[in-house]
């Protein structure tokens, strides 16, 4: 899911595939040096090149290995809704120990959604930023700290040349990384894992800061976000969080008993843009390198011989930016989680967040700006910004967004697109219950009054 690409899907970076997917070759023989096998087939990216696979193969293998062959097995199909061409590249290449076999999650063809592809190519180029550059800051930060690196794919290869535009990720699956089902919500240990990386994430870099003062000043492309990546994207942006919130306030009309609630958010979609605005500004304390996206079908697990999670990785960080931390916490806890394990949990997990910050903060030599009450305050002052990215979980996890642009007069639109939202909900029960407690939070919050 890229919630900055406007669009929603299953990130397959490290998923084993299987029947989700389809193997194609990709045909190399016009290229290939003596000796080298072509795999045929019809699916030719054209960022996916001999000298692009070479090249990751001899950053993740050494000099010494000599590429085979390849084939590209395709995981997005028309109709996904991909901010960018998914595929995985298996390879067969040699080396001094023989003949052997791997396989990476390319990213590549940012343009393909021609009606966002402002966007896509900004989101495409802040992961490759954060690839290219951040991460080894990131990462020479926990290690002056003796902190394990950050758990986020290696990459191996990446280009934004024009019509080049590709990233080499390392794939997971090999190592027993798997997705969580979104539609059963998080629980406890997971989550816990998760609050546990992003604090290291946000602890590296406000241990960067004696380096680096201000990131976005050394990478300018952290500053362009929701309204500023490009002339109209305010208005874009006004758009797209308006018609969530609109959808919500028909889904809680529906429900009813919660009239309060309908007029805020029918008042409120009227300043949706400015809404987000408020929520990204940047305080001194507070700021740290956000993850921008981190939700549960952007990281992987690792379990146990009992089924236990034990590791996390985070994946697409496409939306990096520089911002208050809690707007990480309130995205993760808003759309991967179910109300009830939010509310009764929500200590346990902002002192497991405080706890893993603190102790990389110390053991990298810095002081820590805040206490577990300035962090549990601070989250509270953004709890606006999970209300919305949690409206946008609701609104999405009804899996009809593609159907809800329908023909006819103003009113048959509107009242086809009430039926289509009513009835998903009434199919989906447990996105009622995801709505309703989230609505029941910020009331109880006062956030909506």
């Amino acid at each position: 899911m890229c919630w900055g690409g406007y669009v929603v899907r299953r990130n397959l970076v490290g998923r084993g595939g299987g029947e989700e997917t389809r193997r194609v070759g990709q045909r190399i023989d016009a290229v290939r040096p003596t000796g080298l096998r072509a795999v045929e087939g019809d699916f030719r990216p054209s960022e996916i090149t001999q000298e692009s696979v070479e090249a990751a193969l001899k950053n993740d293998q050494g000099s010494d290995a000599r590429l085979v062959s390849f084939a590209v097995q395709e995981f997005t199909k028309k109709g996904d809704n991909y901010a960018t061409l998914v595929v995985r590249v298996n390879v067969n290449f040699s080396n001094e120990n023989g003949d052997s076999c791997t396989s990476y999650v390319v990213k590549c063809d940012p343009g393909r959604m021609k009606d966002l592809q402002e966007l896509t190519y900004i989101c495409f180029q802040k992961e490759l930023v954060f690839y290219q550059q951040l991460s080894h800051e990131i990462q020479l930060q926990l290690q002056r700290a003796d902190q394990t690196p950050l758990r986020v794919p290696r990459c191996f290869y990446s280009s934004f040349e024009k019509n080049r535009e590709v990233i080499f990720l390392e794939d997971l699956s090999p190592k027993g990384f798997k997705m969580l089902d979104p539609n059963i919500g998080m629980d406890v240990p997971h989550m816990t894992l998760i609050l546990e990386e992003l604090a290291r994430l946000h602890a590296a870099s406000y241990l960067l800061k004696a380096k680096i003062p201000d990131l976005s000043k050394r990478y300018p492309v952290l500053n362009l976000d929701w309204l500023t990546y490009a002339d109209n994207a305010r208005c874009k942006t006004q758009g797209f969080f308006s018609s969530a919130m609109d959808s919500a306030s028909i889904l809680l009309h529906h429900v009813g008993g919660y009239d309060v609630a309908v007029a805020w958010l029918n008042e409120n979609k009227l300043r949706a843009a400015e809404l987000v605005e408020n929520e990204l500004r940047r305080g001194p304390t507070f700021d740290v390198l956000c993850h921008g996206d981190c939700w549960n079908n952007n990281v992987l697990f690792r379990y146990d011989d009992e089924g236990v999670p034990v590791e996390v990785m985070l994946l697409d960080l496409q939306m990096v930016r520089v911002a208050s931390l809690a707007t990480d916490l309130n995205f993760v806890l808003h759309t991967s989680l179910t109300g009830h394990t939010r509310k009764d949990n929500l200590t346990l997990f902002l002192s497991a967040y405080y706890e893993r910050f603190t102790r990389v903060l110390a053991a990298g030599g810095g002081s820590v700006p805040f206490s577990l009450q300035d962090l549990t305050e601070e989250y509270r002052n953004h709890l606006v910004y999970g209300l919305i990215i949690g409206l946008l979980a609701v609104v999405f996890g009804l899996g009809v967004v593609g159907e809800l642009d329908v023909s006819g007069s103003e009113a048959e639109s509107e009242d086809k697109r009430k039926e289509l939202l009513i009835r998903a909900m009434t199919e989906q029960p447990h996105i009622r219950d995801k709505l309703v407690i989230l609505i029941d939070e910020m009331i109880e919050n006062g956030i909506i009054t």
